[in-house]
């Protein structure tokens, strides 16, 4: 059982998670990890500490960007569309996480499931609010969330320019939700 971190170790994680995430954006994945410590206004010890390597960063990044989705989408559970509009900022964060995500390709799977587990717990109520108003097919199994985020994250993962990454995420979020609708067909 891990024990939870003090106040002040927990307010340096963050600073570091969010130095991390800011660095990355600005100065791509290479960035040096001791200039994110710096911005952190930590030392490499503290960094090394929460984080064994870049990958583990990386992978807590996606842990807390997930977390905050799911608190974003929480606070729309009055909106009878809450899952479709989830499936979209699913699809936006995993176009700007798509060079993080490169990053820890090659993890083991049990490392990834903070991640799976993320997503199902933060669509989980939304889908259930959806379907009750008849917005979202009653067939759906928040299982399902997890094939859609996979087939969601597929233009991410995949080798083009940044113009057919946005595009073919686009294109995939309107067939999902397509997919998702009433209309969309029901399985037999």
């Amino acid at each position: 059982m891990t024990r939870p971190l003090r106040q002040d170790a927990a307010e340096r994680r963050e600073r570091l998670l969010k130095a991390a995430e800011e660095a990355f954006a600005r100065d791509g994945l290479d960035v040096p990890l001791h200039l994110i410590a710096e911005k952190a206004g930590v030392g490499r010890a503290t960094l090394y500490r929460n984080f064994a390597d870049r990958s583990a960063l990386v992978l807590a990044i996606f842990v807390e960007q997930i977390e905050d989705l799911g608190r974003r989408t929480r606070a729309r559970l009055d909106d009878p569309d809450a899952f479709l509009w989830f499936l979209e900022q699913l699809v936006a964060l995993m176009m700007t996480s798509a060079g993080l995500s490169a990053l820890i390709r090659d993890l083991k799977v049990e490392a990834m499931e903070p991640v799976r587990q993320g997503v199902r717990e933060a669509g989980a109520e939304a889908l259930a609010v959806s379907q009750a108003a008849g917005r979202v097919r009653p067939d759906l199994t928040v299982e399902d969330i997890r094939v859609l985020a996979l087939m969601l994250g597929a233009p991410s993962r995949a080798v083009v320019s940044p113009e057919d990454r946005i595009a073919l995420s686009r294109r995939s979020l309107e067939l999902a939700l397509d997919m998702v609708r009433p209309q969309g067909g029901a399985r037999t």
